[in-house]
């Protein structure tokens, strides 16, 4: 805990430096006006921005180091070109140091011990800050002389020329980086969907194949049963318990692997998501995955539906399952490959058609790709063949789900063309 502190002390102390350092370097672009001493500076127009992007320093200790730093460095500079006497850089130099203890006490009478600030009021504030600040410094110049109506004009000028560059930099810059977080929280949240989408989808699975696990477990008990009615060396009718007994623990971790992930994924964790956010979440996410290695194509969306829908995790995984599916269609080095996705209404249905340009497949792999198992991709490298259980998935899916199915049709060397029918009602339809 004093740790942390100590660091959180030593980068306030970092930030209030490179503020003194930045504004003494600042302050020596400036031209004179009015009376000797007086200047028209750059420095002016950063303390602005410092402030604004320092919110939790306190101005009085901030403007008081700059009033230290940067009259100092004039004054050396002053001294070493010789350009006035001892006398008048010392005058000059406590005229600079008024200026920006001024500066940081109003800015923190009329600002920072506000609690609630905006952009509006910090800008007036500004303009505000600057012209008294340089009133003062005029006046400490003048011995309270002199004063006329093109002083306060010039001042004036002067003070909401600065502070309108400075605030529109720093807002410039602020809502810039708004914008940036708030593209990094939306892929992070793609990101989510994508994932939520997959685990939900492969424990719908793991659950279908939990009735598999108990019908084998059920198989060997019943096979040891058996063998006690026969003539057969007890050894069998052990291994065949055993067997029994190791597939009942399989299922028990199996059961609660997939019970945790259902409650920590579960159905009361997500609101319904309109369709085009889904077509948008999935292409984006897609389109981000392959660019490295599919650079040239394109995926276009073609919606012409408006439904919100509870079990959007469901329909994530046929459209990732299809585009992915046409990705791999298409040659890496295809410079026109494109990938288009069209949904139109269809009565009681919504037609979901995931089109490319790819190779497209002859009848017989037509006739074989929704079985589990099947596959026309291999690793060349490796040689292991990628199971192809996607499309399998994504057939029970449509139908079990939402009472639809899906068809194929392709044309080797033109493309394919798959169409998904879902129906509304179980689109719209809870858990």
């Amino acid at each position: 805990m004093f740790k942390q502190a100590s660091i959180i002390h030593r980068s306030r102390r970092q930030r209030i430096l490179i503020a003194a350092v930045c504004i003494a370097l600042a302050s020596q672009v400036s031209f004179q006006v009015y009376t000797p001493g007086f200047i028209i500076a750059l420095s002016a127009l950063l303390l602005p921005i410092f402030l604004y992007f320092n919110a939790d320093l306190n101005p009085l200790l901030l403007s008081s180091m700059i009033a230290i730093a940067s009259p100092i460095f004039r004054g050396i500079l002053l001294f070493i070109g010789h350009a006035s006497q001892t006398e008048t850089i010392l005058h000059f130099v406590v005229t600079d140091m008024a200026f920006y203890l001024c500066y940081g006490g109003l800015y923190y009478l009329l600002y920072w011990r506000r609690t609630q600030r905006n952009n509006s009021s910090f800008f007036l504030t500004i303009v505000l800050c600057d012209y008294l600040s340089n009133l003062l410094e005029v006046s400490l110049l003048t011995d309270f002389h002199n004063y006329s109506y093109h002083l306060f004009q010039l001042l004036f000028v002067a003070a909401l020329v600065r502070s309108l560059f400075s605030c529109l930099l720093a807002f410039a810059y602020h809502y810039f980086t708004l914008l940036m977080r708030k593209e990094s929280h939306e892929q992070r949240y793609y990101h989510f969907i994508w994932v939520a989408s997959s685990v939900k989808s492969d424990v719908y699975f793991m659950q279908k194949s939990l009735g598999e696990i108990k019908r084998v477990m059920k198989n060997a008990y019943l096979l040891n049963q058996k063998l006690e009615d026969l003539d057969v060396p007890q050894e069998y009718r052990d291994m065949a318990l055993a067997v029994a007994r190791d597939v009942h623990e399989i299922k028990k971790d199996y059961r609660n692997v997939t019970l945790e992930l259902g409650e920590y994924f579960g159905s009361n964790q997500d609101a319904p998501m309109q369709l085009s956010d889904i077509l948008k979440v999935t292409t984006t996410y897609i389109q981000a995955a392959i660019k490295h290695h599919h650079p040239n194509v394109v995926i276009e969306v073609h919606n012409q539906v408006d439904l919100l829908i509870p079990k959007h995790y469901y329909v994530v995984t046929i459209l990732s399952n299809l585009i992915f599916n046409s990705v791999d269609a298409l040659p890496k080095d295809k410079l026109n490959g494109c990938i288009q996705v069209t949904v139109t209404s269809a009565g009681a249905d919504i037609l979901l058609t995931v089109s490319d340009n790819g190779q497209g497949m002859d009848d017989r792999t037509q006739s074989m790709i929704f079985q589990p198992g099947f596959s026309t991709k291999f690793n060349a490298t490796t040689g292991n063949i990628y199971r192809g259980i996607g499309l399998s998935h994504v057939k029970i899916i449509a139908q079990e789900q939402f009472d639809g199915d899906i068809t194929v049709d392709s044309q080797l060397g033109r493309g394919t063309d798959f169409q998904v029918r879902l129906n509304k009602a179980h689109l719209l339809q809870e858990e």
